[in-house]
């Protein structure tokens, strides 16, 4: 499968923090090219699946697969309008006026509903209102919605993937399909080319508190962990000491979470097999997975390989493929490495 069509199905599949399993089978239509079946790893919902699952050793590869969004507090009776709290970090600048699926006992479409400009008035026109302030237009009224929403219930961005210039692609939750998608076209490269144990842990609550990969990378006896995640990409605004121009490749984090060991190899992975990349210096934790995963049970040796994009957390995130599939390449050349 094209890593496009990988990145429609992985955007469009429900799995807001919580929720993650709902998104197995759209997982499963992509990982069939690499011969993996995905299923629930324990109870908190990640998804797991694995290469030469009977060999010693091994590395233990992690994306988080949930996605921020909102839960419903309530329905208003007056308008039928859903009340909501954010689930992770929500933007509530450009949430007003965005289109949502709400997964209720079927799913439904809805509207995010925004006071027009020409009504507002003070500070109010100068200020964006919190998420738990806003609500949600599915276009029913109380009495029909109540039976379909209730409290407790997830709702996402909605809007489809669409192709821009070039290899650029825009999209809600390229955070974090795009390093979903990396790791199942990783492991299409690694296919019969390696003996070595590879486990792919498709981690769940990464954006509500990384419960997921706590759980997954405390039950793996891999000595070493590689987690891949998405970073900010170069735009007006961003510190260039704080991002990656789209279209430079894999970022490799150097971080004390990280193992030193670790970045190296995956710097001379790029370097032996021409793969572009940047690196990334953090001077404390990550912000990802590879916070926990390292140091999950006993330890493991952790890196980090990141994917720049912008608009981070909005319905508009945009990447490059070429950047997405250059993560996949330094994973599949550090895997296999003699040395690792």
């Amino acid at each position: 499968m094209h890593i496009s069509e990988m990145l429609k199905l992985l955007c469009a599949a429900p799995s807001v923090s919580g929720c993650e399993t709902g998104a197995l089978d759209a997982v499963n239509r992509c990982a069939a090219d690499a011969g993996l079946v995905f299923a629930p790893d324990g109870t908190v919902g990640s998804l797991k699946a694995a290469l030469n699952p009977e060999a010693d050793g091994g590395v233990l590869l992690l994306a988080h697969m949930d996605k921020i969004g909102a839960m419903v507090t309530g329905i208003d009776e007056a308008t039928g309008f859903l009340r909501i709290i954010p689930v992770g970090g929500m933007d509530p600048r450009v949430s007003p006026a965005a289109r949502v699926t709400v997964y209720g006992k079927r799913a439904l479409p809805g509207v995010i509903v925004s006071t027009p400009p020409h009504l507002m008035k003070g500070d109010d026109a100068k200020k964006a209102l919190p998420v738990e302030k806003l609500t949600v237009d599915c276009g029913m009224p109380y009495e029909e919605i109540r039976e379909i929403v209730s409290p407790g219930d997830r709702m996402q961005f909605s809007d489809p993937l669409l192709r821009l210039a070039g290899d650029r692609i825009t999209a809600p939750y390229l955070d974090n399909s795009a390093s979903v998608a990396a790791l199942l076209k990783a492991a299409e490269a690694l296919r019969g080319k390696t003996d070595r144990r590879v486990e792919f842990v498709l981690s769940a609550r990464e954006e509500t508190g990384k419960a997921g990969a706590t759980t997954s990378a405390y039950a793996s006896d891999c000595p070493v962990a590689v987690a891949v995640d998405v970073t900010f990409a170069a735009a007006p605004g961003i510190k260039e000491t704080e991002s990656a121009p789209m279209g430079s490749g894999a970022r490799i984090a150097c971080s004390p979470i990280i193992s030193r060991r670790i970045s190296d190899a995956l710097l001379n992975a790029a370097q032996k097999a021409d793969i572009p990349y940047t690196v990334e210096v953090m001077g404390r934790h990550t912000g990802t997975d590879a916070d926990v995963a390292g140091i999950a049970g006993s330890g493991k040796a952790m890196g980090l390989v990141s994917i720049p994009i912008r608009n981070m957390h909005t319905p508009a995130e945009t990447a490059r493929l070429s950047d997405i599939e250059a993560a996949a390449a330094l994973i599949a050349a550090y895997i296999t490495r003699a040395e690792i």
